[in-house]
Parts: structure tokens; C-alpha cells; sequence
């Protein structure tokens, strides 16, 4: 089966209103994209070598299978392209309420494509004239026209308006524009386009009743076509003589409309055979006429009402089968849904169990540091308390003692004096230990209070004692334990040095470090055996260190002395 007139003509309008828009330019301008989905582009080009073997059916269900297949974002292009020739097909088999459907569905997918638009309206034009809503069919003609742009196309637009205006009986608009639009000098360059309009003008004038006019014009216009070897144009022009003819002079109706038939069959254009046989039953009702017009039009009825089941089968099929995948698709997204819900629970779990066991330990930790504070604290409250007790009470009543011991004790003076230093030495002691235990200033005079501690051990009888001073170390940030304790330490340190080392230079020095403060002591003194430093006097250092988690390295000079390593954290 070939192409109607009607098809014809919808797919000279589709081409010039399109500018060319060829098969061969959609599938050009999509490669690039479809690049991504071989199997849709070659679904769309066998499609289209089907369209051109007249195999509708089959390109129908491959234009719909590419256009499933196609990306909606990234080849939109595409699935329009495949839209609209499932609707020319569908406009071939007369099934127009599908045909719009298929259109209307393109449209969201030509937004950005000036020649889908324009060919889309086109279509939906046709539609709405054959389904008699002439209305609607002058909006898409116009919008076809707001988009055309050259006046091929231009004319083309105004072609379908003037004949959308004849169907309505408004032949004094058709017949203003086909008068506008036969004059355009581009015409003369193509002679069926221009025969074509000067026909319609023709047939219009014939229906507004100037007769004269219309024979003239018709005649014309056949004149070119037969010129031009137009077979397919001539019938329309035979059928307007054939009814120009009709009320007038039957035989001459009659032999317009066999040459109609004849040419309609040479063409294979079905609808106009139709159109000429019904002609020839009017004008001489034979029987052999009749039957065959009777038999062609219930041929031409079965075939289309089956083309168009088998369309709206394709689609529909295509429809389940998209649906089930669909469905398919959503039931394991759900249980990709329901393991990651489980996967997120376990994790869930898993975080909380993390965050209660570093809280738990975080607890432990801080109450432990806590309780260790709160113990240093405890044990410079008590040193300090030990401390101001020797001072107020013991070392009084030794300096008492003392006192009575010169006023009364007259006999024995060398058994006085023995007594009084060995009274005056006790004196001594507990004054030593009543500020070598007294209370720190732990402010912002911190510093200071601890370099003159420091200063208190140099003497005159040979303690040389060296101070390496580093004062970015920013004193007032450190907490106040920490300040206690690095002073007990070096203190005890100077007071180890003093008492059993026999040092003459002592060198202590202060270094600020990234995340930590460095003391680095050192004498020249008789060093230590190192095995017995937990059993001796240095074990507290020791202690006091590790309570705010500091180190100390306890080390004897390759040259004699010791060497003393503290790090302390910020």
C-alpha cells in the first residue's frame, strides 16, 4: 500500500515546514548523542528502512522499541523524532485520535527544536481538520507559521490555513490568502508547489459560486502539473473538474473523474480511487462500479481498523512490558532499599555502641583524672599544712628551746654551746622543710616565684646554678597542678643536687615545644646509680610526673653528673 494524496501532501508539508528535515539529518544530529545506546539508534534506523518499504506495521513497533529505549535526558531529539514518525504512521492508517495522542506526547520532548515544533503543529493540524475540529487546527497551522522561517515554508503554513477557512465556508479569507501567496516570485521556481495553490484558489472560487473564475484557475493549474509530469497532483485537479463539471456536463464529469481513477491507481493513492469511484456511481450507477467501490472501501476499512489495533497493540504491549520492568525494577530497588536499611541500622547500632564505649571510657578517664587531681591537690593542701605546722609550731618551740636553754643553763659551757647547735641545727631542718613545702604562687607571678626559687640555691661556697630561660612559653595557659608540680620537681631536684650530688654548676633550662614543655637539668656532680632511683629520695619526682602524664629520663653524664629529662604536656 502507497501513500494517499493526503499522506502525500502532509508529507510535503511536513518537509517544507521543516526546512528538509530529513531522516537521514535526525538520525546525523543524534549519533553523537546515541553514542551511549547503540541498540536504540539501530532499533531507529531499521525502523526507518522499514517506513521506506511501506512495511508500516513493523517500523511502527521498532520506532516505538528505540524510542523506549532512548534516554529521556540525554536524547530527547530522538524520542521526538521516533514520536512523530509513530504519528505520521499512524495518520496513514487514518487512526488520527492516536496520531494526536503520540503528538501531544512528543511535544515535552521538541522544546528546544524549532523544526520538531514546527512539524508537530503541522501534524496536529492535519489531525484536528480530519477529526473536524477545524478550531483547533488553525491554532497548530498558526503556530507552524510563527516558526517557519522562510517563505517556502511560510507559504506552506498559509496554504493550510486558507483550506482549513474553505472547510468552514470562509472562502473570502481562503481566497484573500491563496491570492496573497500565488505571486511570490519563489514559485516560478517550483511549478506543482505553485499549481498546488492556484488549484486551491480555483476550487474555492468554485465554491463561493464564480464559476468563471474557477475553470480558469483550475485549468491553469492543470496545465502545470501535466507540464511538470505531476501525475500525483493532476487527480486532485481532475476531481475539482469532475465536480466542477458534475451538475453541468456529465460526460465531461465523467471522463475527469476516470482520469482521476486512472491515475489514482497508477499511483496507488487509495483514498482518492475511493473519492473517483464514488464520483462515477453518481454520475452512471452501474452495478460493476458500485460493487467495486463497495469492495475497495470495506478493503481499505479492515486494513486500517486493523493497522490501527495493531498500533494501539504495540503500544499497549509495550506499555505492560515497561510497567512490569518498571515493577521488576522498583522490587529490587526496594530490597536495595530494605539491605541498605539494615546495612544503616547495623551502622546505626554499631555508632552508638562506639559512642557509649568512648563515652563510658571518656567518663572513666575524667573521673579519673579528676580524682587524681583532686588527690595532687589533697597532697599539696597537706605538704603545705605539714608545712605551716613545722613553721608555726615545731621550729617555735625549738627557737623557744634555744632561748631558755642561753638564759638558764650556766654551768657546763662547752656541754651549752654543744647543745644549742644541736638545737639551732634541728631549728634549721625544720625551717628548710617548712619552706621546701610551703605554698606555691601558682598566678601570674608563677614564673618568677619559680626562678627565684631556682636563685635560692646558688651560694657563695661554690653552687654555680645556670638558667636557660625561653619565654614564649606562655605560663598563664598551663593549669595549676601542672605549674605545682614542675615546681616540686625541679625543687626537689636542687635540694638532691644539694644534699648528696656535691655539684658546683647546675644548668636548668625552659623550652616551649609544639604540644609540650621541655626541662633538661643537669650537674657535674657524683651522678646516680640509676637501679636504685625508685628505692631513693627521686622516687616522688617520679610520681609527680607520671600523675599529669608527663616522662621523666633520668640519665648519668658521660663525664660525671646527672642528667634529668622532663617533658610536661600543655
Amino acid at each position: 500500500m502507497k501513500h494517499s494524496p493526503f499522506f502525500c501532501l502532509l508529507f510535503l508539508t511536513f518537509i517544507f515546514s521543516c526546512k528538509n528535515l530529513s531522516k537521514n539529518e535526525v538520525a546525523n544530529s543524534s549519533e553523537t548523542k546515541s553514542i551511549e545506546n547503540p541498540e536504540a539508534l539501530n532499533f531507529q534506523k531499521k525502523a526507518d528502512s522499514l517506513y521506506s518499504m511501506s512495511k508500516f506495521d513493523d517500523a511502527f513497533f521498532y520506532y516505538n522499541k528505540s524510542k523506549i529505549l532512548f534516554d529521556p535526558q540525554q536524547h530527547s531529539d530522538n524520542i521526538a523524532y521516533c514520536l512523530i514518525q509513530m504519528a505520521r504512521l499512524q495518520q496513514i492508517s487514518d487512526d488520527y485520535f492516536g496520531s494526536e495522542s503520540t503528538l501531544i506526547e512528543a511535544l515535552k520532548f521538541s522544546k528546544n527544536n524549532n523544526q520538531y515544533l514546527s512539524a508537530l503543529n503541522n501534524l496536529l493540524g492535519i489531525a484536528s481538520k480530519e477529526l473536524k475540529n477545524y478550531k483547533q487546527a488553525l491554532v497548530y497551522y498558526n503556530q507552524c507559521y510563527k516558526l517557519a522561517i522562510d517563505e517556502q515554508a511560510k507559504c506552506t503554513a498559509l496554504n493550510n490555513i486558507a483550506k482549513i477557512y474553505s472547510l468552514q465556508n470562509n472562502h473570502n479569507k481562503a481566497i484573500a490568502i491563496w491570492n496573497k501567496i500565488i505571486n511570490k516570485k519563489f514559485l516560478d521556481t517550483l511549478p506543482t508547489k505553485k499549481a498546488l495553490y492556484i488549484d486551491n484558489l480555483g476550487y474555492s472560487y468554485l465554491n463561493r459560486g464564480e464559476r468563471t473564475k474557477a475553470i480558469y484557475l483550475m485549468n491553469q493549474a492543470l496545465e502545470i502539473k501535466l507540464k511538470a509530469n505531476d501525475i500525483y497532483g493532476s487527480i486532485e485537479s481532475y476531481l475539482h473538474l469532475t465536480e466542477f463539471y458534475f451538475d453541468k456536463n456529465k460526460n465531461l464529469s465523467e471522463q475527469f473523474a476516470q482520469k482521476a481513477y486512472q491515475s489514482a491507481t497508477q499511483n496507488n493513492s487509495i483514498d482518492e480511487r475511493l473519492k473517483a469511484l464514488l464520483y462515477l456511481v453518481k454520475i452512471n450507477p452501474k452495478r460493476e462500479v458500485a460493487l467495486k467501490y463497495a469492495i475497495l472501501n470495506d478493503s481499505i476499512v479492515n486494513i486500517r481498523n486493523t493497522a490501527k489495533n495493531q498500533f494501539a497493540k504495540i503500544k499497549y504491549d509495550a506499555k505492560v512490558t515497561e510497567e512490569e520492568n518498571l515493577k521488576l525494577k522498583n522490587a529490587q530497588i526496594q530490597t536495595e532499599l530494605e539491605l541498605e536499611k539494615s546495612e544503616n541500622e547495623k551502622d546505626f547500632w554499631l555508632i552508638i555502641a562506639v559512642l557509649l564505649i568512648s563515652l563510658v571510657l571518656f567518663l572513666v578517664n575524667y573521673f579519673r583524672n579528676k580524682n587524681l587531681k583532686e588527690k595532687q591537690k589533697a597532697t599539696y593542701l597537706t605538704e603545705t599544712r605539714i608545712a605551716k605546722k613545722i613553721h608555726d609550731e615545731l621550729a617555735n618551740d625549738v627557737f623557744q628551746t634555744i632561748s631558755f636553754v642561753e638564759a638558764n643553763i650556766d654551768d657546763e659551757p662547752q656541754n651549752k654551746i654543744a647543745l644549742i647547735n644541736l638545737l639551732d641545727t634541728i631549728y634549721q631542718q625544720s625551717r628548710n622543710i617548712s619552706k621546701e613545702n610551703e605554698s606555691i604562687e601558682t598566678g601570674e607571678y608563677f614564673y618568677d616565684s619559680l626562678i627565684a626559687m631556682i636563685d635560692n640555691y646558688k651560694t657563695n661556697q661554690g653552687n654555680n646554678v645556670i638558667i636557660k630561660k625561653d619565654d614564649s612559653i606562655a605560663w598563664q595557659k598551663i593549669d595549676d597542678i601542672k605549674k605545682i608540680t614542675i615546681f616540686r620537681v625541679v625543687q626537689e631536684l636542687l635540694v638532691n643536687m644539694k644534699k648528696h650530688s656535691a655539684a658546683s654548676i647546675v644548668v636548668i633550662s625552659f623550652s616551649n615545644a609544639k604540644n609540650n614543655i621541655q626541662i633538661d637539668y643537669s650537674d657535674n656532680g657524683k651522678g646516680l646509680e640509676l637501679e636504685k632511683v625508685i628505692k631513693g629520695g627521686l622516687v616522688n619526682v617520679e610520681n609527680r610526673i607520671r600523675n599529669i602524664n608527663g616522662k621523666i629520663i633520668f640519665d648519668n653524664a658521660s663525664n660525671g653528673g646527672l642528667k634529668v629529662k622532663l617533658n610536661i604536656p600543655k
